[in-house]
């Protein structure tokens, strides 16, 4: 066996590349960049990725906390004092 994976590509160390869709350009991608973390209520939440070109592109995921507090200060009539 030569360490090639059978019906993919393979990076230097004979394991198969990771390929992920970009969640901008929908493209599948050997190079994926992390960028965002989706966070599940009752199981495990899952990553997404874009390809290196769309990656600057794709806008900064929402803090929850801040999601929260927005969500509080509009349910009490305005803004915390």
């Amino acid at each position: 066996m030569t360490g090639e994976a059978v019906g993919g590509a393979t990076g230097g160390s004979g394991r198969p590349l990771p390929l992920r869709m970009c969640v901008r350009c929908e493209r599948i991608t050997d190079e994926p960049v992390l960028v965002a973390e989706v966070h599940g209520n009752s199981g495990p939440g899952w990553n997404v990725y874009a390809c290196p070109g769309c990656a600057p592109h794709v806008p900064a995921a929402p803090d929850p906390l801040v999601v929260l507090e927005a969500l509080l200060q509009s349910r009490r009539g305005g803004p915390r004092r």
